[in-house]
């Protein structure tokens, strides 16, 4: 019978990344679901690539559960070995993917594989997490399994190190454009875009350092206890001797269920008007956080045996908490998703599958 390690090998063997089409794995995917209702709800993504999302349900199952992950990866950038062939040395798996989420997903599946067909969980697997989460909004809005038959609890494998974690932090992207004049940086007839975002740059600074040292904008719940907010630049290749002609700031504002997102929005669009920049804010849904003492969370807590935490990474519960609410566990660690050397403790993947078939089999009579 094919192991939880053979199948997280499988998996990540099938270049999955965000910027290629994740068909040929959610072709893999479906078929090890057979005999499942398969649903795929497909989408072309902004640059004309073909992705699909999967929704499965096992038709002898009444669970009121979901199982879910998504099939993307981030870019192999700084692998010294290859990242689509996976290494085993002692108790760790290397590969990318390995952690952020294949790892999770394969013990997931495997769990509902081995589990008696009445109690399977639905499974969804969608695209784009790490860039846009257009495939996971796209399952919430469309998918006719989800609707007939909502879920009341999505359990979002991603990397807990087993830990149940009842909340997290959600972001608001903004994406701002200075537009120069490009030339030969020698004659002296463009117009540095980069000039222009200066001024801007220094309101971010100015917001990012308040963000951190006023304690009234912080929540203790979480490490760090204040919001982040982090931006990047491209000038899309140029070089020094090029006058930029087009230069855009990315910047990430990251915030939890206590703190309102509005006043820091509305001081980044009025700096960008005050400066001549155009803006596009791209908000995700609210922080998925439920209360410490919520029934779904002390079940969660008696079945597993540990106490359940806040973290600030961000996840799909932002979004599946518009049909039900949302807990994250999966085995892994988030210190091991998006470096070059991504892996996963065989003997925690091993672990995940036997816990998610006590989630499956104990939560139910619970909610």
């Amino acid at each position: 019978m094919q192991t939880v390690v053979d199948l997280l090998c499988e998996m990540i063997a099938i270049d999955s990344r965000s910027s290629v089409s994740n068909v040929p794995l959610a072709n893999f995917m479906q078929s090890q679901l057979e005999h499942w209702e398969i649903e795929r709800i497909d989408y072309v993504d902004r640059e004309g690539i073909a992705k699909t999302n999967i929704v499965a349900a096992d038709p002898e199952s009444s669970s009121p559960l979901a199982f879910a992950g998504h099939l993307d990866t981030v870019s192999p950038a700084g692998w010294k070995t290859d990242p689509f062939r996976a290494a085993i040395a002692g108790d760790r798996l290397t590969g990318l993917g390995a952690t952020d989420m294949k790892g999770p997903i394969a013990a997931f599946l495997s769990s509902a594989r081995q589990m008696d067909p009445r109690v399977r969980p639905k499974i969804v697997l969608t695209a784009d997490e790490e860039v846009t989460k257009q495939g996971v909004r796209d399952v919430v809005a469309k998918s006719r399994l989800l609707r007939d038959q909502t879920p009341k609890c999505f359990i979002v494998c991603e990397p807990t190190s087993l830990d149940i974690v009842r909340g997290h932090r959600v972001d608001v992207q903004f994406v701002v454009h200075s537009h120069g004049r490009q030339a030969h940086s020698s004659t002296g007839r463009g117009l540095n875009a980069n000039l222009q975002l200066v001024p801007f740059l220094a309101d971010i600074r100015d917001l990012h350092l308040r963000l951190r040292r006023d304690v009234t904008l912080h929540d203790t719940q979480y490490d760090p206890p204040f919001c982040d907010l982090n931006f990047v630049i491209d000038n899309y290749g140029a070089f020094p001797n090029v006058t930029v002609g087009l230069a855009t700031c990315r910047i990430k504002f990251r915030y939890s269920k206590s703190i309102d997102p509005r006043p820091v929005i509305e001081e980044i669009r009025r700096s960008a008007a005050t400066h001549g920049l155009e803006i596009e804010v791209r908000p995700e849904a609210p922080p998925p956080e439920l209360p410490a003492d919520a029934p779904l969370v002390r079940a969660m807590e008696q079945i597993i045996g540990r106490k359940a935490c806040v973290m600030g990474l961000g996840t799909e519960a932002s979004e599946y908490s518009r049909m039900a609410p949302s807990l994250i566990l999966g085995p892994g660690h988030i210190d091991d998703c998006h470096n070059p050397a991504e892996g996963i403790s065989i003997r925690e993947l091993q672990e995940a599958v036997g816990i998610y078939e006590r989630i499956a089999k104990e939560l139910p009579a619970l909610l």
